[in-house]
């Protein structure tokens, strides 16, 4: 029964005639309820009040902190799709991985300075022969900040966890054969944390973009020099393979930003793995995935695209033990053979599956 019932039905009750009820007890208690419906004392209006404030206190506890769980459970989802996308796409492809994805790392290789004046277009070498600035002309893009508007580009806790590795061809060209044929790069002028770049007067900080999952892509702007998003392009890889096999010289190296602590997502120390971001550009996107996800819980100046984890090789399990960043990742000379594989979907903090919904139960802090 709805309230317009109830509310017609008292109204009958109101206008009916008790007089008629021939038990005298029956008939004094109908015209005593009768008499009760002319409205409410002002005592019983203060226990409704009290009883509907407790009601609606109760109400905004329990939804209390349900958007943040919320966001965490949708990247629950969001992972687990992903992981079987990664599934679906090398049954179909028949290879391990999508070209095109992000880097994460800002090169000096990359120039847009050019395109950004709307003249030539981009001044950046489109195969990895010319891509001969290993070092320190190359950075992680961001990771010094949790905190929204502050050091803009990856968040400090997974930008923190990365390190910028050239890769040898020994373990690059497996990586190039598995499916990644190309790597997108960002314009090192976009991952300072100036006000403005003074070659070009186009405010170029990370912590002023409004699109950071686009930055990676190549370079939209209107009228002229203003830049709208995307300070990067994708270096193609696809000649290799051929100079490997035709063994007419080891090719150079990769630049790829590796995890320094590989224990906390697969529980080896020993693990080589390497950390690419699923931007809107990668091979993934549109057959496999409609569009690349973003993490909710990433701040509006982040790069919240989800990243992927893979191992790339092994290295000596004694020595990665005794110190793994001086002897796995500043060299490369310990490292082995191993099988490509992917062993993990990321969030934006850098997080896994498992500890995401660790999270998302209460059971792990964030």
């Amino acid at each position: 029964m709805n309230i317009k019932q109830m509310k017609s039905m008292i109204s009958k009750f109101r206008s009916a005639d008790v007089s008629v009820i021939k038990d005298a007890d029956m008939r004094a208690k109908a015209q005593k309820l009768q008499n009760k419906q002319g409205g409410f004392t002002l005592l019983e209006l203060l226990v409704v009040v009290a009883i509907l404030a407790i009601i609606a206190g109760a109400v905004i506890s329990s939804l209390d902190g349900q958007e943040e769980l919320a966001a965490q459970k949708t990247t629950v989802h969001t992972m687990a799709a992903m992981e079987e996308a990664f599934q679906v796409y090398r049954v179909s492809e028949r290879r391990n991985l999508p070209g095109n994805m992000d880097s994460l790392i800002c090169s000096s290789a990359v120039d847009v300075t050019n395109d950004r004046d709307g003249t030539t277009g981009l001044q950046i070498a489109q195969s990895y022969a010319d891509v001969t600035v290993p070092g320190a002309s190359n950075a992680i893009i961001g990771g010094t900040s949790n905190v929204p508007r502050v050091g803009g580009g990856l968040t400090l806790d997974l930008g923190g966890e990365l390190a910028v590795v050239d890769v040898p061809a020994e373990f690059a060209a497996p990586l190039v054969n598995a499916g990644l044929t190309s790597l997108r790069y960002v314009d090192a002028d976009f991952c300072n944390d100036i006000a403005e770049d003074d070659t070009t007067g186009v405010d170029t900080a990370l912590v002023e973009t409004v699109k950071p999952n686009l930055v990676f892509n190549n370079f939209v702007g209107e009228d002229g020099d203003e830049w709208e998003f995307g300070a990067g392009t994708a270096i193609n890889y696809e000649g290799y393979l051929a100079e490997w096999d035709e063994g007419n010289g080891a090719p150079g190296a990769i630049t790829m930003a590796i995890l320094e602590e590989p224990i906390e997502i697969t529980g080896n120390v020993n693990d080589v793995i390497a950390v690419f971001g699923i931007g809107p550009s990668s091979d993934l996107i549109g057959d496999y995935i409609a569009r690349a996800p973003s993490d909710g819980n990433g701040g509006p100046d982040k790069y919240s695209n989800f990243s992927v984890a893979v191992r790339i090789a092994t290295c000596d399990e004694t020595l990665a033990a005794a110190d793994y960043e001086a002897n796995c990742i500043d060299t490369q000379a310990n490292w082995d053979d191993d099988d490509i594989e992917v062993v993990a979907i990321l969030d934006a903090g850098g997080d896994a599956y498992d500890d995401e919904v660790a999270e998302a139960r209460g059971n792990e802090e964030e």
